[in-house]
């Protein structure tokens, strides 16, 4: 194995960093060596995005142990190799150019692939986050073994520390020190899909990418705005106990203009909920306990609900149904609502309580907590 490994490097740096003269601009050619899979076995290259299901691009078959994979994509795109009968699955970058794979039988997702820029920078990254985990294991390791030695396990809980705030941050940095990579923007667009990152250092990745790379083309313009879109919302600070309530105006099921300011209740309940989000039907049951006992002394509701434009039928329905006799409105737009983004909300059921001035006295509160407070403000 070793012998044919160092073969396709050897062919592989020949065509590192520019795409073989016999491929077309935006053409990819994967070469894939499979020593020990059986012939016969098909190949699937496929789809990532995080929160979808996998899409198959294309297939394969081994055959006397190799496949090629051949095709057309207009930039960098992570993408999945996964082999009938081979453990796991292979993520590497999908790119113009050629592509070659050793691909291991016994651990497919430690396959090593070279030829593109890209791939080079993506195997750097894994091989330098290895050795950090790898670290970390270690001293977890020396640790249970340390009979209870206070010096030692103090040290290695320090150095512990200080490893896991590398891992923490470790891609955001490499990031920052490989800004003409497509893969450094892939990797952000990675990071901003999940919740609570670092707003500042996360922006000050992507502000240092090279600004040739993200024009590039299509397919990097598109991923630089969702990753720019994900900064700016994550951005916006929250709302809290004291601040005044965005005002904001917005269309009943009839189509009338509500303004929340113009609704002078005591105290006002803003919630924000969705036909689709079961949650919050089940929370319903008890908003409508407490608009019943406690309108009469002063309190309103005004729901804010995130369906989807061609929804409105199933919002119309819901709002029978759960009897919310109450101030409804929709911008029918989903999580791009802009009075969720106003408020900041990025789950729901949300409630916010304001008082008579449209100052915040309290917010995400639901079932015996909410109605404990409206009685304690109403009574």
């Amino acid at each position: 194995m070793k012998t044919k490994l160092i073969s396709v490097i050897i062919l592989a740096l020949l065509f590192t960093c520019k795409p073989s003269s016999k491929l077309s601009e935006n053409e990819y050619e994967i070469t894939v060596n499979t020593e020990g899979v059986y012939n016969g076995l098909r190949a699937y290259l496929k789809t990532t995005e995080a929160g979808s299901r996998a899409v198959t691009i294309d297939t394969s078959i081994v055959m006397n142990g190799t496949f090629k994979l051949k095709g057309i994509i207009p930039g960098s795109q992570m993408r999945a190799l996964t082999i009938d009968g081979v453990l796991g699955k292979l993520v590497f970058i999908l790119e113009p150019g050629e592509i070659f794979i050793e691909a291991y039988k016994d651990s497919l997702g430690a396959s090593k692939v070279l030829g593109t820029y890209n791939n080079t920078v993506f195997e750097a990254f894994k091989t330098q986050n290895r050795v950090i985990s790898e670290e970390i294991g270690s001293i977890r390791k020396k640790y249970m073994e340390s009979n209870n030695d206070p010096e030692l396990q103090k040290a290695l809980r320090k150095r512990g520390d200080s490893l896991r705030k590398v891992n923490k941050n470790f891609g955001v940095e490499f990031a920052i020190s490989h800004p003409d990579s497509d893969f450094s923007l892939l990797l952000l667009e990675n990071l901003t899909a999940r919740s609570g990152f670092d707003v500042e250092l996360i922006s000050e990745a992507f502000e240092g990418l090279d600004e040739t790379m993200v024009s590039r083309n299509a397919s990097n313009i598109l991923i630089a705005n969702k990753v720019k879109t994900k900064i700016e919302a994550a951005s916006n600070v929250p709302l809290k106990k004291g601040d005044l309530a965005p005002d904001f105006t917005a269309p009943t099921p009839e189509g009338q203009q509500i303004t929340m300011s113009k609704i002078k209740g005591k105290v006002t309940i803003i919630d924000f909920w969705a036909s689709w989000c079961k949650p919050c039907r089940i929370e319903n049951p008890n908003l409508v306990k407490v608009y019943n006992e406690y309108h009469d002394k002063g309190l309103e509701i005004i729901s804010v609900a995130l369906d989807r434009e061609n929804k409105k039928e199933f919002w119309t329905q819901a709002i029978q149904k759960d009897q919310l006799n109450w101030y409804n409105v929709s911008n029918l737009k989903y999580w791009n609502d802009p009075i969720a983004k106003a408020y900041s909300v990025n789950s729901i059921p949300a409630t916010f309580i304001i008082d008579e001035n449209g100052v915040i006295i309290a917010d995400r509160l639901r079932g015996a907590d909410l109605e404990t407070k409206i009685k304690e403000l109403l009574n």
